[in-house]
């Protein structure tokens, strides 16, 4: 689906909408909260809005996509060449993540020819669940830097190609 202001994609539960300046306060609120910035790598901590509002200016379009159910923002997915999301504490534990993931791929995997990576801190096991559930696998363990803790930690490198993806059946 797409409209005048870009390309709009829909799950069985979701709305994944292009990212807008309007999604400032909710994406403010995610990208401050510790449990979630702890696990992205390349998002300071503190997050500023002029941080916020430069990378609306700048993204490509297609690429980075707000995430709603029926009661509002969940979350952020970006895709393309290399997969990264996150879900607002409220939505967590919905599989909200894994669906969304989904809904994008096929999109993406419908333009681009693949191979598209991923990849998660250790210890973070819900993101690990999400993108095995996708059919990535592992390429390299390795150490890497998170800018928000301002340390490296060990990091899951994955990829996932598109045949592989073409036969998974669809989450529940």
């Amino acid at each position: 689906m797409s409209s005048a202001t870009g390309i709009w994609l829909q799950t069985a539960r979701l709305r994944l909408r292009p990212l807008s300046i309007g999604d400032e306060a909710d994406v403010l609120a995610g990208l401050n909260d510790p449990e979630i910035a702890s696990w992205l790598a390349t998002t300071p901590f503190p997050y500023p809005a002029a941080d916020y509002r430069a990378y609306v200016a700048t993204a490509p379009e297609g690429e980075t996509f707000a995430i709603h159910d029926p009661d509002g923002f969940a979350g952020l997915i970006g895709g393309g060449a290399e997969l990264g999301f996150w879900i607002a504490r409220h939505a967590q534990g919905r599989g909200y993540a894994t669906e969304a993931a989904f809904g994008l791929l096929q999109a993406v995997f419908e333009f681009f020819e693949g191979p598209v990576t991923a990849g998660y801190f250790v210890g973070n096991a819900a993101s690990a669940r999400v993108l095995a559930k996708l059919g990535f696998t592992q390429t390299a363990r390795q150490p890497k830097f998170c800018k928000a803790l301002g340390q490296e930690m060990d990091h899951v490198d994955l990829v996932l190609a598109r045949h592989t993806f073409r036969n998974l059946l669809p989450p529940e």
